[in-house]
């Protein structure tokens, strides 16, 4: 059955987050969405967090459902626990009934009281709970090596005392808390959605490995954007990401600590909108955020994406191929994406020699655009994700094909 001839539906899109402001995840959402709205009504359905409605009702309401969950020795991890309210989550259940809609979308583990609450108000409806990434094991990630939590997207709702004291005095508590929290929070999740999509195929063998529930991984589409350089006049190393997501920061700071050691006369470029001042370090340039990705990933540019937080696919890495440049990158940096034989994947510590000398290796570079450019427009196309979220959303088509 191809596209055009599955039926029309209409679709429930349930955010966590405001789909306005540009970060890494909306940057995914936003392709969903339109794929979505290809052949399906789709209505966006914001599940507002306790910071959000800022209601003593809202916020008594979660911590009674904490306090149950302790009780019964399922505890919510706190990022569930923020969109626990009760009358919040009854409210959008209810509206989501009474439309009756032929499908919806969760976004993320974080709907996991709203999706309670949905089955029993629509205990047919289907249901489509997008992972995005494991958080659980990414929570693991950062546990085991005693990373701080950063408090991402929410962080900006939340006073300032609070997030000082979240991101600094307890955040490695926070951290050990989802870590220990999460794996049940997704596994009762997966139980309760009809399908459950994840980025990386990686993770969703993990994932299915756990569960006997309908498991499937729905890459992100990337259209390509410019062909990849062959030569340029000049070459230069680019990084971009805010440091507000921990995998940004740790990068970040992995480049400094090379550009500190090599002095490389070959300059770094790091763009995207940063939460710490500069830090001044010779052949650094900071840019901030820049609308115009083409001024990024123009000719010569080689994008560097040392990655120390396993998780997901890496967008960045795929978005530096759309636009024809070559991605420097270790084995986190391309998990997920099954390119084979890609002649760029290098541990950090093999890096010295590419950096302090790019032009000696301008045939490497010119081969890693040409297969990084072929594998997007082969493995990464739009049609193929419109394709998959189309058949997603359709009741019993994906398992009926397992």
């Amino acid at each position: 059955m191809n596209a055009t001839s599955l039926p029309h539906q209409r679709i429930a899109f349930v955010s966590t987050r405001d789909l306005s402001q540009l970060n890494g995840r909306t940057q995914i959402l936003g392709p969903v969405i339109r794929s979505l709205r290809r052949h399906n009504r789709v209505d966006i359905v914001p599940l507002r967090s306790v910071m959000q409605t800022k209601t003593l009702r809202d916020a008594a309401g979660a911590a009674l459902n904490w306090g149950l969950s302790l009780l019964r020795l399922r505890p919510l991890p706190l990022q569930c626990l923020l969109y626990a309210s009760p009358s919040e989550a009854r409210k959008l259940a209810e509206h989501i009934a009474r439309h009756r809609y032929d499908a919806v979308y969760l976004d993320t583990v974080r709907c996991q009281v709203l999706l309670r609450a949905l089955r029993r108000a629509a205990p047919d409806i289907h249901v489509v709970t997008d992972f995005d990434d494991l958080m659980s094991r990414r929570a693991a990630f950062l546990a085991r090596n005693g990373m701080p939590f950063l408090s991402g997207h929410v962080g900006p709702q939340m006073p300032r005392w609070l997030r000082f004291l979240i991101e600094s005095p307890l955040a490695r508590l926070i951290t050990a808390y989802e870590a220990a929290t999460l794996p049940a929070a997704e596994d009762e999740v997966v139980r309760n959605s009809d399908l459950t999509v994840l980025l990386s195929p990686v993770e969703q063998k993990m994932l299915q490995a756990r569960n006997h529930a309908t498991v499937i991984s729905i890459p992100p589409p990337v259209p390509l954007e410019a062909p990849s350089w062959a030569a340029a006049e000049t070459l230069r190393f680019v990084f971009i990401g805010s440091d507000r997501q921990l995998q940004n920061r740790t990068a970040i700071d992995a480049l400094l600590a090379v550009w500190r050691r090599l002095k490389p006369a070959t300059e770094l470029h790091i763009y995207g909108r940063q939460g710490r001042p500069a830090i001044d370090v010779p052949g650094v340039v900071w840019h901030g955020f820049v609308e115009d990705l083409a001024e990024v990933y123009r000719p010569g540019s080689i994008a560097l994406v040392p990655a120390t937080v396993a998780g997901g696919i890496k967008t960045k890495v795929a978005e530096a191929w759309a636009w024809g440049c070559p991605v420097l990158g270790n084995e986190i940096a391309f998990e997920g994406l099954g390119i084979e034989g890609y002649p760029l994947l290098r541990c950090v510590d093999h890096w010295d020699a590419l950096l302090t000398d790019p032009a000696a290796h301008a045939a490497l570079w010119a081969l890693a655009a040409r297969q990084g450019s072929a594998f997007v427009r082969d493995q990464l196309a739009p049609r193929l994700s419109e394709r998959a979220w189309d058949r997603a959303v359709t009741p019993g088509l994906v398992t009926s094909c397992m």
